[in-house]
């Protein structure tokens, strides 16, 4: 078969650290995203697992070991059906792979925002955090039972906690509340060791802030949407002063914001010989980010991987970040132009 999981072993060593979470727990400075799907346009919006077949099995093949998918996403099977395959024979150990999942997902935006569909591909995937702090609380431990169970893994390396409430709630108190609820189950799994780090994603300075007060174990990262049309300066500076590693989705723009048609990047890319994704990859590392870009595209997936044979100049850098029109992929999808603005 031409996608058979045969691990490209000759392909040549690159210069590249691990990134460091302030446990000591080490992952590659480039994921894979696993939430597959379409929010762009006018098609239908959802998740597609069954797009992930192909694109983890290429993942694998293309040399990844660090992957994020969610409860969500609807591809914990997928990604654990694929890593075991690989277990099984002798290709992979456990210790090889860091995997990456989320819960505590509200439940999704009406159809005023999306299409219908999205909304309901999230039923018995999010969580309704209207509940009663220990019925919440016991919702979350029941969905990391189940993240566990899916994915046919014993722990996994980092749980993020999806988003720091419900879209559109202005209510801080409440909102912050379920937030340190669910917080408190992450640390039970923490300490048990079914899960080996906590973090959480979507969350800006507001929501930071207060976790950081309240938690025995701090967040040690935060995955935010991230791009040079997107930069949350304020969140990234505020996690790097923290020790909390950011992780950047959509890093690309997704091929909708404009990203990789911005002239800037694209007389960059001409300058070193690399793509326009390449470049932004590139940017990613030197500001200290794990990029998590997704793909089905097998040249694509090596392309986005071979960043560290060029350096970008700190000029270069600056400029990229200047880059910045605060412009989201899920805009219209989500509600806020910037994607948890609207959380208090």
């Amino acid at each position: 078969s031409p996608h058979s999981l045969v691990f490209a072993h000759q392909m040549a060593p690159m210069e590249q650290r691990p990134f460091e979470l302030s446990n000591g727990s080490q992952l590659a400075p480039i994921g894979f995203g696993c939430g597959f799907g379409s929010w762009a346009g006018d098609d239908w919006k959802g998740f597609r697992p069954e797009l992930g077949w192909l694109g983890i099995t290429l993942a694998l093949k293309t040399g990844y070991r660090n992957f994020d998918t969610s409860q969500g996403y609807g591809t914990h099977r997928v990604l654990g059906t694929c890593l075991g395959q690989a277990f099984a024979t002798g290709q992979l150990k456990r210790s090889d792979v860091f995997v990456t999942t989320k819960v505590a997902h509200p439940c999704g935006p009406g159809a005023e925002h999306s299409a219908k569909s999205l909304s309901l591909a999230n039923v018995g995937r999010t969580v309704d955090w209207s509940l009663d702090i220990e019925t919440f609380k016991q919702e979350v431990r029941c969905m990391i039972e189940r993240s566990l169970d899916e994915l046919m893994l014993g722990y996994v390396d980092l749980l993020l906690m999806h988003w720091p409430g419900p879209w559109g709630s202005s209510d801080e108190a409440a909102n912050r509340a379920k937030r340190f609820a669910a917080w408190e189950v992450f640390e039970e799994y923490y300490t048990a060791g079914k899960v080996r780090a906590i973090g959480v994603s979507n969350f800006l300075k507001h929501h930071l802030e207060p976790l950081v007060k309240d938690a025995k174990v701090k967040p040690m990262v935060n995955q935010l949407e991230i791009s040079p049309y997107l930069t949350q300066t304020e969140c990234v500076e505020f996690c790097q002063q923290n020790n909390i590693l950011v992780q950047a989705w959509s890093p690309l723009g997704s091929g909708v914001t404009g990203v990789l048609t911005d002239p800037l990047i694209k007389s960059l890319s001409e300058k070193y010989k690399k793509n326009v994704g390449q470049v932004v990859l590139r940017w990613f590392y030197r500001k200290g980010i794990v990029p998590m870009p997704k793909s089905d595209n097998e040249a694509e997936m090596q392309g986005n991987l071979d960043i560290f044979d060029f350096e970008l100049t700190a000029d270069e850098v600056s400029s990229i970040t200047g880059l910045n029109k605060d412009r989201s992929t899920t805009a219209g999808v989500v509600g806020a132009a910037i994607p948890s603005s609207d959380i208090a």
